[in-house]
């Protein structure tokens, strides 16, 4: 059991979930669209440019803010810090999301210079420079997910019993826009 409430247990789990949203959104929508070869060739082209840089940076934005210290500001933040410092978790659990927290971290790291730099602040020396400042190997994301699905699911659990599985149907949603676009 944990010392967070079910309200904010069930928060946290649905900030997780559409971080997940975005990604998948994007991922479906951009990377690993099968008709991404026509779309960037289409009349479309510019706008769906656009829409993938926009797609790229809300979803990095919506990690990086799981990522956020416990305080920012003056102000609590609920994320991944805030739920493993304040959770008062059983000895099973404390060992899950402290490992589980230390994977997603890893991760996190390396988009902290381009949320710093780009997607909260114009940094002057960065905009000037217009060099890539994060980046992650293929795929990495796809195992961040399944590891914030994993932790998700221990808050979940403790807090209120039983898993809390991300909305994967986002991938209907994509291929329902899909079928809609004509070039």
């Amino acid at each position: 059991m944990t010392a967070h409430s079910a309200q904010v247990a069930l928060e946290f789990c649905e900030l997780c979930d559409w971080a997940y949203q975005a990604w998948l959104n994007h991922r479906e929508m951009f990377d690993d669209n099968p008709r991404s070869t026509e779309l960037q060739s289409s009349r479309g082209a510019e706008a769906l440019s656009r829409l993938r840089t926009i797609s790229h940076e809300y979803t990095l934005l919506q990690i990086a803010k799981l990522h956020d210290p416990v305080v920012v500001a003056g102000h609590v933040t609920l994320g991944i810090e805030y739920m493993v410092k304040y959770g008062a978790w059983s000895g099973t659990a404390l060992v899950e999301v402290t490992q589980l927290a230390e994977k997603l971290n890893s991760f996190a790291k390396g988009l902290r210079t381009v949320r710093n730099q780009a997607l909260s602040h114009n940094d002057l020396a960065a905009v000037l420079s217009n060099q890539t400042l994060g980046e992650f190997k293929k795929d990495e994301d796809i195992q961040y997910f399944a590891a914030l699905q994993e932790f998700a699911n221990v808050v979940h659990s403790e807090a209120i019993g039983g898993p809390h599985p991300f909305d994967d149907l986002v991938r209907n949603d994509v291929v329902a826009f899909m079928a809609m676009v004509k070039l």
